[in-house]
Parts: C-alpha cells; sequence; structure tokens
C-alpha cells in the first residue's frame, strides 16, 4: 500500500512538473511571437526561467537511480513503463490491475470530452489564465493516474 502511494505521488509529480516545464517554455515562445508580430529591431530579449528544466533534470535522474533499484528486484520491468506499480505477480493482482486499468479507461473517455468542452471556453479568459490549456490537458493523465491508483489499493 504505501509503495502505491509512492509511485502515485511520484506520477502526480511527474505531471506537476512536466507542466512547469511547458508554462516556462510558453512564456518564451510568446515573448518570442511578441517579438515578430511587432517586429522589433534588435536587440531581441527573450527570458526563460531555468528553474523548471533544472529540477526536471534532477527528477528524472533521481526516478532513473529508483528505477535501476526497482529493476535489481523485479527483472520483468520496462524502463517505458511508468509508473512503474504495475505488479502482477499473481493472477489475483492481475485481475485487480487489469480491472484498475478498465477503470482510469473509463475515467479518460468521461475526463477528455470534458476537458474538450472546457477548451471551447479559453478564448474568453485568455487573458486572465493562459496556461489554461495546458492544465487542462495534463488534467487528463491525473485523473487516469488517481482513478488507478484508488483501484489498486487493493493489492
Amino acid at each position: 500500500m504505501k509503495q502505491s502511494i509512492l509511485f502515485m505521488i511520484l506520477s502526480l509529480l511527474t505531471l506537476f512538473l512536466t507542466g512547469w516545464v511547458l508554462t516556462a517554455l510558453y512564456d518564451a515562445y510568446a515573448q518570442f511571437a511578441v517579438i515578430i508580430k511587432e517586429d522589433q529591431a534588435l536587440p531581441w530579449e527573450v527570458t526563460i526561467s531555468a528553474w523548471p528544466f533544472f529540477f526536471l533534470i534532477i527528477y528524472a535522474v533521481i526516478l532513473l537511480f529508483f528505477y535501476r533499484h526497482k529493476k535489481k528486484q523485479n527483472e520483468n520491468l520496462s524502463f517505458w513503463l511508468f509508473p512503474m506499480q504495475f505488479s502482477e505477480k499473481d493472477e489475483r493482482e492481475r485481475a485487480i490491475s487489469g480491472e484498475a486499468c478498465r477503470k482510469a479507461y473509463i475515467a479518460t473517455w468521461v475526463s477528455a470530452p470534458i476537458a474538450a468542452a472546457t477548451l471551447v471556453f479559453y478564448p474568453l479568459f485568455e487573458e486572465q489564465f493562459r496556461y489554461f490549456p495546458i492544465i487542462i490537458i495534463l488534467l487528463i493523465p491525473m485523473i487516469q493516474i488517481v482513478t488507478y491508483f484508488f483501484h489498486i489499493r487493493k493489492i
């Protein structure tokens, strides 16, 4: 149980850091768009925060060490499988994991149309909430992760 909570926190932290990096990139692209639109003379200046990238790289290194530790314990662990929660040692765990994946799949089918419908209203408050599309897109996997981990806790 403690391990599944750890994997859920790691997964949500991954989404948070990804969103942070994307918002930093969005700010840089917005600055560059202003430069192109206004056709400014030199010097051009675009500032981007390095902190999100720094924390993402540190986090990726920590996850790599965590993966290598888990790989020593479990030989059939794939590098591309994230979260590393899919512990299917016996038939009961496979059934529980399959049911949790089914619930997460259903949650995606519910959350994706709702997310698309909320994106329709983005032009109404674009100036006040610039990062709204990034947050909405990242909410879909967050809902999947939370749904999966609430149903997997039986293992």
